[in-house]
């Protein structure tokens, strides 16, 4: 009986959308998905799957940082994470290749949407009677991730958000689809306050409006978001801890002088020194105490004690810092190259693209390109935009009378 490789790599993409949310089981996914898709792409002599504009952008600049080694004082943590990064592009193109027809992501849609109501269900049932289903604690009135005390869901659900979203913007569908959209993505947006994430936040604040507004149903979709935003205001102002984390945007570099900033001052002066290449690819962590000046004054990088900071805190400082300029300007074309395609293809992908923006914005000091969890998510949201994407040209093709 021949193997049916088309369906094991449905399977294991439905296996990818809950290893999401427990721990770092998604590497190991990841890796057999990108193994049975290279198999399949070799055996079918695929190789113009390759040929995607986003791919060898992304695989030039993975390229450039392997290469940062000759220069790094730690060249093997820069090639290894060089080719981690490779691993999450290659995921790209797995999902770019394969979400092609409407049936197929359909099929993906239901499956994220209860993986997502079950992340949603537990957190809610954590806030309100303080452990969720699997007796995981609330932390400081902050919902957490199903099994520990990360809370990786809140970093990763802006990137569905844009996802849902998009797909309530997509004008033609069923009644019933639109009301389970919107029941995820509300779920999500309810979620969202709960953890206590800020950055999204500021770009939730750009992106809600314009998905209420290109809605089919938009007087539906306002009073939605008009009655988010007073149960979050409710929820909020009867949480301290969730108001004083919220309240700490109306002065971010205050708050952030002694954490975040002094990280970012640190991951300058790096970038001054070495302007043009950095100083190689996850190489902060190695040369933060060469660079850092006692008037930074951290609570979290500390020479004499030996407390330091995996990465820069920041894609963009991160990028500076370890790539330079050179890393900067693949940045930029890989963002450009995404912004073309967006222009091209109107507001359904706009804001399908809303989790590539989030995950390389400076509203996110989280993320960084060196760390290997962080970049899965940063590829990732370029992986979900592909699939929007890809979603509307089956869409239409299939709306368009023959």
């Amino acid at each position: 009986m021949a193997i049916n490789r088309d369906k094991i790599l449905e399977y294991l993409f439905y296996l990818l959308s809950l290893s999401f949310f427990i721990g770092k089981s998604y590497k190991a996914v990841t890796g057999v998905i990108v193994l049975v898709f290279l198999i399949d792409v070799i055996v079918k002599r695929r190789w113009d799957v390759f040929n995607d504009p986003i791919f060898i952008a992304l695989a030039c600049w993975c390229s450039y940082i392997f290469s940062s080694a000759l220069w790094a004082v730690n060249p093997y943590s820069a090639m290894r994470s060089a080719l981690q990064v490779f691993l999450w592009c290659l995921l790209y193109v797995a999902i770019k290749s394969t979400f092609i027809t409407k049936a197929y992501i359909d099929r993906y849609i239901r499956v994220q949407m209860i993986v997502i109501l079950f992340i949603v269900a537990n957190a809610l049932m954590q806030f309100i009677i303080g452990f969720n289903l699997f007796g995981t604690p609330i932390q400081a009135s902050r919902v957490t991730d199903l099994f520990g005390h990360n809370r990786i869901f809140a970093y990763s659900f802006p990137l569905w958000i844009g996802f849902f979203g998009a797909l309530l913007a997509l004008k033609g569908q069923k009644t019933k689809e639109y009301l389970l959209y919107g029941v995820v993505l509300m779920g999500m947006l309810l979620t969202m306050p709960l953890s206590g994430a800020r950055g999204p936040l500021l770009l939730l604040a750009i992106f809600l409006p314009f998905i209420a507004w290109v809605s089919p149903y938009r007087k539906w979709a306002f009073m939605a978001l008009g009655s988010f935003l007073v149960i979050s205001a409710v929820v909020v102002s009867m949480t301290p801890q969730l108001q004083a984390r919220i309240l700490t945007l109306a002065h971010p570099f205050e708050d952030q002088k002694h954490t975040r900033v002094s990280i970012w001052l640190t991951a300058f002066e790096e970038f001054k020194d070495n302007p043009i290449l950095g100083v190689g690819f996850k190489n902060f962590r190695d040369r933060q105490f060469e660079y850092y000046k006692d008037s930074f004054e951290s609570h979290e990088i500390n020479p004499k004690t030996g407390e330091g900071q995996f990465h820069a805190h920041s894609p963009w400082m991160d990028i500076l810092a370890e790539q330079g300029l050179v890393g900067i300007a693949f940045a930029f074309f890989l963002l450009f190259t995404i912004a073309k395609i967006v222009y091209r293809s109107g507001p359904v992908v706009l804001i399908g693209s809303m989790g590539v923006w989030y995950s390389f914005s400076l509203l996110n000091s989280g993320f960084s390109l060196s760390s290997g969890t962080w970049s899965f998510f940063m590829i990732l949201s370029i992986s979900v935009f592909a699939m929007i994407f890809n979603y509307q040209k089956a869409y239409l093709q299939e709306k368009r009378p023959l």
